[in-house]
């Protein structure tokens, strides 16, 4: 396949020429003006002959050398947004992306569409597998680089990618930067180092789901220049939402069976049918656990094809129900009702409609969650059971999460407490859960906390439980050149330790330092490394004498109640609109609406006819 540079050349020699061209056969395939540049180069990689909205103004800023912050809507084409202008900028293209899975369907994808300056590179390689990709690299055969973030542990493998121009610094699904989002991943912690090393060119932060506040926590973690932020909402004309107001549980019951058989006798909602005779796949959140569970059951014996997916199971059996939902044959499920854990790398392009079943926490979570219906373009409903009740739910949740300053001591010394290496702590979150008799959520939050205040730092995760191999090319004397990674070496070829540790103490290292050395190892071939990263990595800063000190006001520790609680009032705010809903939606995430603006396409517009979106 011809190149794009080598096609927009092509372009402006035709466009330069004052005589009369027979156009090649490059230029003669494209419908559009030769004059468009990414149109061209969308139908030349990609085969589109028009960008969805909001695309080509983000592939623009990037491609003038603009620092980017879009919030994209789930399932409107964002990954195109950095793949088109990563094969059209000179150097390479870095992706960072939390799930392998994610990030292999997009090479994939890739792939089958005849582009192949693709690569992923993450810790599941062999070191054949990772030499290949490298002499890949070297050879400039790629031009789009995934990578998973614990290989940035390695500054040997930072080293090679300094060695190349990077171009654009892609990090996706950025939310989860924010220490106080739910989909928060320590291993994005380390992302603000990288790009201080890498100094990219351009710096591109991808998500579905921050809204202004989550915003600033993620560029204050980043401490990147400010970049254009592009939001473009919920607009998704084929996501249908409404709201079914229920008094309680049994009437929630009702609706739903009449929901599922086309009995609710709502205009919005009879397109789908009757979902018994003629099932569709759907989802259905639910808050708790024990409820997924019933709700299944009722399904279930009413002839639907459904099971419940939640934390409490055993990983077989979540990838036993997420793999009969993708299922589409006669014995796969048309229904899945689960909690917020069947959540990202739920990618699947027919979910026909989402129920809630209660409220969820925030509005970013209704919308992330309801994105995954209807990615194929088709109409989708999205219809959230509201109770006034179910707020009753989450101020619960909120008063069990919700640290003090008592709490924030007792785990900051139980934490202090733990076997370690000078400052570094390896702890199981069971075992703080276990100490502090606390939830995971809470400590989550107190940690948060602790960070925020300058009293800890989290690193990425570390496994409890190393296995290593040593190389079949390694012979009696070919040991590393590097004085740190030579003993670490011999540590490991000598001791028949494998917890984190154990090694630490052997090699006299902290389990930072280990993690990143194994990581150089692993890259220079001398060993391949694997474990289940289940540990926190925490490093103390400061002793919990000094925070004994600190008054209420200092440790801001009503912030957290505020915070929940206005997120909260903003998804009822949402349930209770009397104008149109997807106008709530769109205020929230930062635009600025209109107050006439009508979608045209919610529960309340649907007779409506839509409006322009901003103001003018």
């Amino acid at each position: 396949m011809q190149s794009l540079q080598d096609l927009l050349k092509e372009v402006d020699a035709i466009l330069d020429s004052a005589g009369t061209l027979e156009p090649t056969d490059a230029i003669a395939t494209l419908p559009a003006s030769p004059t468009d540049r990414l149109l061209a180069g969308l139908q030349t990689h990609f085969g589109y002959t028009s960008f969805r909205k909001g695309q080509r103004e983000i592939i623009k800023a990037i491609l003038d050398g603009e620092n980017v912050f879009a919030v994209f809507p789930t399932g409107h084409g964002k990954s195109l947004c950095y793949q088109l202008p990563a094969l059209i900028l000179d150097g390479i293209t870095v992706v960072i992306s939390p799930l392998i899975s994610l990030m292999k369907d997009q090479v994939d994808g890739l792939r089958e569409q005849g582009i192949e300056a693709v690569s992923l590179i993450n810790s599941a390689l062999t070191w054949e597998e990772y030499q290949s990709e490298l002499s890949r690299l070297q050879r400039n055969e790629i031009k789009l680089l995934y990578i998973s973030p614990e290989r940035l542990r390695s500054r040997r493998f930072l080293d090679i990618l300094n060695a190349f121009p990077i171009s654009l610094f892609v990090i996706d699904e950025a939310h989860c930067i924010s220490q106080w989002g739910r989909d928060f991943r320590p291993a994005y912690l380390s992302l603000r180092d990288t790009i201080d090393v890498l100094q990219p060119r351009v710096i591109a932060l991808f998500t579905a789901t921050a809204p202004p506040e989550i915003q600033g926590d993620i560029l204050s973690v980043l401490n990147i220049p400010t970049p254009r932020i592009l939001t473009q909402g919920i607009d998704r004309p084929n996501l249908k939402l409404c709201v079914q107001p229920n008094e309680d549980a049994a009437e929630k019951y009702q609706h739903l069976e009449k929901f599922l058989t086309n009995q609710n006798g709502h205009s919005l909602t009879a397109s789908l049918g009757n979902l018994h005779t003629s099932p569709k796949n759907g989802i259905i959140y639910a808050g708790r656990r024990r409820e997924t569970e019933e709700i299944a059951d009722f399904l279930q014996r009413r002839g639907f094809r459904a099971d419940f997916y939640h934390a409490g199971l055993e990983p077989q059996e979540r990838s036993h129900v997420q793999e009969a939902f993708f299922d589409d044959s006669e014995n796969g499920l048309d229904i899945v009702v689960a909690t917020n854990a069947f959540g990202m790398g739920i990618d699947k392009p027919d979910i026909r409609y989402i129920i809630h079943w209660t409220l969820t926490g925030t509005l970013e979570e209704y919308c992330q969650e309801v994105g995954r219906a209807g990615r194929d373009g088709k109409d989708s409903f999205c219809v959230l059971f509201f109770c006034h009740d179910d707020r009753g739910l989450h101020e619960w949740f909120i008063k069990e999460n919700a640290p003090d300053k008592p709490f924030l001591i007792k785990l900051l010394r139980i934490i202090e407490s733990f076997r370690g290496i000078d400052r570094y702590r390896a702890i199981a979150n069971e075992e703080l859960e276990w100490m502090s008799g606390a939830k995971a959520t809470k400590i989550l939050v107190s940690l948060s906390y602790l960070e925020k205040l300058g009293f800890l730092k989290r690193w990425y995760n570390v496994p409890s439980q190393l296995s290593v191999r040593f190389h079949t090319s390694w012979i009696e004397g070919m040991e590393p050149a590097d004085t740190e990674l030579r003993y670490l070496f011999r540590v490991l070829r000598e001791s028949r330790s494998r917890t984190i540790l154990e090694i630490s103490e052997a090699a006299e290292l902290s389990p930072k330092a280990v993690m990143e050395q194994l990581a150089e190892l692993q890259s220079d071939g001398y060993i391949q490394y694997w474990g289940q990263e289940d540990l926190l990595l925490i490093e103390l800063l400061q002793d919990s004498e000094l925070l004994g000190t600190l008054t209420d006001e200092q440790i801001e520790v009503g912030d957290y109640v505020r915070r929940k609680q206005s997120q909260i009032d903003q998804v009822i705010v949402y349930a209770l609109e009397a104008a149109c809903r997807t106008r709530v939606i769109r205020n929230y995430f930062g635009e600025d609406v209109a107050e006439d603006y009508r979608c045209g396409t919610c529960d309340l517009c649907e007779n409506s006819e839509p409006r322009t979106a901003n103001r003018e």
